[in-house]
């Protein structure tokens, strides 16, 4: 196994700056609707993964895939991140679903769903959803 660039380093960081805005806008959200004025948990994790999503989608595109979507539409690259999405979003849900279940607080979810999610998502993100088509 060969080590990674000095490039892959850098597009991993700003991937990661990616979801960082992902995670920090919606915990935000979050913690505004379900802790703050008590929406469902449901319904403050949807509006939240909403917002924190279009903010990881224009990182991914503009900053750490770049070079690689130049030339690509947001249709052709919605065409491949929706179907992972719509994959990602009950499994995200299970895991902050699961562990609430379990008696554990969904703001303690929300990071073990994001932790998961940084190495899942690199690998769908580098090799399939922004990679050159």
């Amino acid at each position: 196994m060969r080590r990674p660039s000095k490039a892959t380093w850098l597009q991993f960081l700003y991937y990661n700056l990616g979801g960082t805005a992902f995670f920090v806008v919606g915990y935000a959200v979050f913690a505004l609707l379900y802790g703050l004025l008590h929406f469902d948990w449901v319904v403050a994790k949807v509006v939240s993964d909403g917002l924190g999503w279009l903010s990881n989608y224009g990182v991914q595109r503009y900053l750490a895939f770049h070079r690689s979507t130049r030339g690509q539409s947001h249709l052709a690259l919605m065409k491949r991140l929706i179907p992972l999405s719509l994959f990602d979003i009950p499994l995200d849900y299970a895991i902050v679903g699961g562990l609430k279940w379990l008696g554990v607080s969904p703001f303690i979810g929300l990071v073990v769903s994001s932790a998961f999610f940084t190495i899942w998502k690199w690998i769908w993100y580098k090799y399939w959803v922004f990679a050159k088509h």
